[in-house]
């Protein structure tokens, strides 16, 4: 064995104690010319190679084997979840209750034909979605079962009688409920329907014969302390087999359900990778809640949620990377309702929340269930630098996973037990539907990572078969890279972000300007005048989110002269497309002065409506639920402006979610800056769409008058 001279063993020594001390870099560089990413390639390499979809599947099916569309389900999910994150590495887990409310649980749901051969339909037991929740206790024999169709129209009900008897229906429960029970003294509803409106485009009742639909018994159905009908939910080839005996004779049927209702309360599962810098969050969010066995939506998320803690914390304990600089908040909660409660307690944090990742339904196996992997983008009026690195690590994950066998193999995300399937992934204009947009309504730029649609959406049929692990492992790196970016960036890092976004904007405002210059060459020459005004406000209003989302990047420490910098090379670039919008309008003969305003033009121009503070989640549905009789007709008449809306943009081909809830998207838009008129030009940009500004006078006095907004007049 040879030993080095004392002094040179000290040298070496020394060097190994400073490289030990040594704290890792940040993970963000400029532009890499490889990925197009502004983190470092060997980050990259890192955060694939670490992340394991495998893993994020074994949680998928521990969660799929809990119904956790009941408290005692959820409660079980959230404890595994809980100590699961603290495994992980996640500080600071806790429970946090939710106000108690009250809670349903089945002990017993069993349907049987009692002959000519008796057997059981279905059972709460093996499946525990066939009993729809919040159904009543019943006990009884030998009732009659009476087919009522889509149990939509009044004449599926003529001529039978439905008193203490079992109403079949193929149609969506509620309708037959309120008619079959409320009206007609059925006892209960067995219905075959499986296809929620928003999933219309994609299959229909009877595409997968043995799919089971997920429901709820409506509430409000029978008075205040009477019993709830039960609801059964079978498939299409059961509903059909139903029928099928029913052409031979009467069928009858034996019910039994036991069920509760009981104080109780769900809880927020929360923890944190905390930062350097005090009183900054990036958020993270994935809804534990769903019925058994809800595989992809959303043991998929709440999974993949684990997954990101343990490669943050295993790399940064390796020294792979450093502390982040904001704390990174990591939350498991009921969908839409945690969210509300969540806010309801740190709304008021004295934290600056600079970001918001949502995970929702984001394992699917892209070809099994003929689903896409989608980013979205934040709405046009929330712009953040999150959407140019959305957009860039859509670009590197297609550039290097779109074939099956691509040949940088440190760039391939799959997995050891997942598909082969190359990657087809997208970024996704704005739509609602998950706790993303509960953010955004809050103010908190929010995207959400999703497979979508989805051939098993809300049935029995999201299994976990159904779940691909190579699709979890780049979704999971989807997020990882985005999160890296908004927790870790300052200083040169940030100014290598806004770079990125100049960049990406760039192509974003030369989209809008096209879809603007289309929409002028397609107009009438009669309607030039009009339509210039539109296409402008296209222009303008991409040219804003871009602006704001550069702007995003100085919070986040972007030196603020290089961020004016590259403001104002946009406002010049927003000058120059202006001019070629007013060129074109000469070029049709049409001149860029409008006709002169009408009344409701001039009072949209001088009503300029803001959220009051506290009231960013109020919602326009629960507006309508308290309208007075007097403001009944103003509430009709922005429901029917905003149907026919739903109508066109669905004809258009939007996706549904684009439009789900689309009142409170355009209230949204309430930023005291903007009048009701500025507000329809804006929403036109988002949406396509002229929405008459006598529907929005109604809906922003609605939402004044229900204390949501307040307005300067």
């Amino acid at each position: 064995m040879h030993t080095l001279p004392r002094p040179f063993a000290a040298l070496v020594v020394l060097a190994a104690l400073s490289a030990a001390a040594q704290v890792p870099s940040s993970p963000l560089g400029p532009v890499s010319p490889t990925t197009g990413l502004v983190l470092r390639d060997d980050v990259v390499r890192a955060l694939i190679q670490e992340s394991s979809g495998d893993r994020i599947h074994d949680g998928v099916q521990r969660l799929a084997l809990l119904a956790r569309d009941n408290q005692g389900g959820y409660t079980e999910a959230a404890e595994w979840t809980k100590a699961a994150a603290e495994a992980a590495g996640l500080k600071d887990v806790r429970l946090e209750p939710m106000k108690d409310a009250p809670q349903w649980r089945a002990a017993r749901g069993e349907l049987w034909v009692t002959g000519p051969h008796r057997y059981r339909v279905t059972s709460h037991a093996d499946l525990p979605m066939s009993l729809a929740l919040k159904s009543g206790s019943f006990e009884g024999t030998g009732l009659e079962l009476v087919d009522v169709g889509t149990g939509a129209r009044d004449e599926e009900y003529a001529g039978k009688d439905l008193k203490g008897k079992v109403a079949l229906t193929r149609g969506h429960p509620s309708a037959t409920l309120r008619t079959a029970v409320t009206k007609l003294g059925a006892v209960g509803v067995v219905s075959s329907y499986s296809t929620p409106p928003w999933n219309t485009p994609h299959r229909m009742d009877g595409d997968f014969p043995d799919q089971v639909g997920w429901a709820i018994v409506p509430p409000g159905l029978v008075p205040q302390g009477a019993r709830n009908p039960f609801l059964f939910m079978v498939s299409d080839r059961q509903g059909r087999e139903l029928r099928a005996q029913m052409r031979t004779g009467p069928v009858k049927v034996d019910v039994s359900v036991a069920t509760e209702d009981y104080p109780g309360h769900y809880s927020i599962v929360s923890g944190v990778i905390p930062g350097t810098r005090a009183g900054e969050e990036v958020v993270l969010t994935a809804h534990l809640d769903h019925y058994k066995p809800g595989a992809d939506d959303n043991a998929s998320g709440s999974a993949t949620l684990l997954e990101l803690v343990r490669t943050y914390t295993t790399l940064i304990r390796r020294g792979v990377l450093p502390t982040p600089v904001r704390t990174v908040r990591v939350l498991w909660l009921p969908e839409f309702e945690g969210t509300r409660e969540w806010f309801s307690h740190h709304g008021a944090d004295p934290v600056r929340r600079v970001a918001h990742f949502n995970f929702d339904m984001l394992g699917a196996s892209l070809s099994r269930v003929h689903s896409r992997f989608l980013v979205s983008y934040t709405p046009d009026w929330n712009g953040s630098f999150v959407n140019a690195v959305s957009e860039s690590t859509v670009a590197f994950m297609n550039r290097f996973n779109g074939v099956t066998y691509p040949p940088r193999k440190d760039f391939r995300i799959g997995s050891v037990t997942g598909s082969q399937d190359p990657l087809d992934a997208h970024m996704d204009r704005y739509s609602r539907g998950s706790d993303h947009q509960l953010f955004n309504d809050h103010g908190i730029p929010g995207v959400a990572f999703s497979t979508w649609p989805d051939d098993g959406y809300h049935t029995s049929g999201d299994r976990p078969e159904n779940v691909d692990p190579t699709q979890l492992h780049r979704a999971a790196f989807a997020g990882l890279a985005s999160i890296t970016v908004a927790a870790w960036a300052e200083g040169s890092g940030a100014l290598d972000l806004a770079r990125l976004v100049a960049v990406h904007g760039v192509r974003r405002v030369a989209e809008d300007e096209f879809r603007a210059r289309r929409d002028l060459a397609s107009a009438p020459v009669a309607q030039v005048a009009g339509t210039s005004r539109l296409a402008r406000a296209v222009v303008r209003a991409g040219y804003q989110r871009e602006r704001e989302a550069l702007r995003s990047c100085q919070l986040l420490g972007a030196p603020a002269p290089a961020v004016r910098a590259l403001t104002r090379t946009l406002e010049t670039s927003e000058a120059q497309a202006l001019e070629r919008v007013e060129a074109d309008v000469k070029a049709r003969g049409g001149a860029s002065r409008e006709p002169a305003p009408t009344e409701a033009e001039r009072r949209a121009r001088a009503f300029v409506p803001r959220r009051v503070k506290g009231q960013e989640l109020a919602a326009f549905d629960e507006l309508v639920t308290k309208a007075s009789p007097e403001t009944k007709p103003r509430v009709a008449a922005v429901q029917a402006a905003l149907n026919d809306a739903t109508t066109t943009l669905r004809e258009r081909g939007e996706g549904e979610l684009r439009f789900y809830q689309l009142p409170d998207a355009i209230a949204s838009y309430a930023d005291g800056r903007r009048s009701v008129a500025d507000i329809r030009d804006a929403a036109y940009a988002e949406y396509g769409y002229v929405f008459p500004v006598e529907a929005l006078l109604d809906l922003f006095g609605l939402l004044e008058q229900g204390g949501i907004m307040t307005s300067a007049r």
